[in-house]
C-alpha cells in the first residue's frame, strides 16, 4: 500500500482520496451521518445551498460563523436533530477543496472516526490523503491527522514520512491541536465545544463516502 500525503489541496484523480478538514467540516459530516442524517451534500457557495432551502437542512459557515438564515453552522455539536434528513453543507475550505477531487471515492476523515476510516481504506493499493488547510496555508491539525493515517505505508514518500514522523512525535493529540491557529481562533469566538469534539479520537464509527455528490454512511 502507498499513502500519499498532500499538505495542501491539489487536483487529484484515482480510486480513493481521503479528505481532511479536521476543524471542522469532515468532523461535522461524520457527526451528521452518525446521528442519522440520510446524507450530507457538500456545495461550494451559499447561493447553491439556498437552492435546497425547504428540501434539506442548510448548514455552513463563512469566517467560522454560521451563515445568516441557515439552520445549522459548520458544527459537529449542532448535528443532533438531523435523523432522516439531508444536510446541505457549505464551508470556507473543506467543501471548496472537494471540487478539486475527481477520485472514484472520497472519504471524509476526522479524529473521531480515525479508526473506522483506516479500517476501510486499508484494503486499497493507493490512497491520496488531502489536507484542506486554512486559507491556503498548511493546518497543523490536518497534517497531524494525515500523519496518523500515513502509518499504513511502510515505505513512505518524503512528504508522507514527514507527516508520519510528526504524528509520532506528538504525545498528547488534544494539546497539540489546541496549539493550532485555527483551534485558538475557534475558541476565541466561542466554539470551544466544537474544538473538544473534533479533538476526540475514535469516538465515532462512521465512514462517510462521497458518491454522486452526497456523503453517505458506509455500511461495513
Amino acid at each position: 500500500m502507498k499513502v500519499f500525503v498532500h499538505p495542501l489541496p491539489k487536483p487529484l484523480s484515482g480510486e480513493i482520496c481521503v479528505l481532511i478538514d479536521a476543524l471542522r467540516a469532515t468532523c461535522t459530516i461524520s457527526a451528521a451521518l452518525s446521528n442519522g442524517a440520510i446524507g450530507v451534500r457538500p456545495v461550494r457557495s451559499v447561493e447553491e445551498a439556498l437552492r435546497f432551502k425547504g428540501k434539506a437542512l442548510l448548514a455552513g459557515e463563512r469566517g467560522s460563523v454560521k451563515i445568516e438564515g441557515f439552520d445549522l453552522g459548520n458544527s459537529p455539536v449542532e448535528m443532533k436533530n438531523v435523523f432522516g434528513k439531508e444536510v446541505v453543507l457549505t464551508t470556507t475550505n473543506g467543501t471548496r477543496v472537494l471540487s478539486m477531487m475527481k477520485c472514484d471515492e472520497v472519504v471524509a476523515a476526522s479524529f473521531p472516526n480515525l479508526s473506522a476510516v483506516v479500517d476501510y481504506i486499508s484494503s486499497f493499493d493507493r490512497i491520496d490523503v488531502v489536507c484542506a488547510g486554512d486559507k491556503g496555508d498548511i493546518s497543523l491539525e490536518d497534517f497531524l491527522l494525515a500523519g496518523m493515517i500515513s502509518e499504513l505505508d511502510e515505505d513512505p514518500t518524503d512528504a508522507t514520512r514527514i507527516a508520519w514522523l510528526y504524528s509520532r512525535s506528538v504525545k498528547n493529540i488534544r494539546e497539540e491541536i489546541m496549539r493550532s491557529s485555527h483551534a485558538r481562533h475557534l475558541i476565541e469566538i466561542g466554539f470551544s465545544k466544537d474544538v473538544d469534539f473534533c479533538s476526540s479520537v475514535n469516538t465515532l464509527s462512521v465512514v462517510p463516502v462521497l458518491k454522486n455528490g452526497i456523503f453517505r454512511r458506509l455500511i461495513l
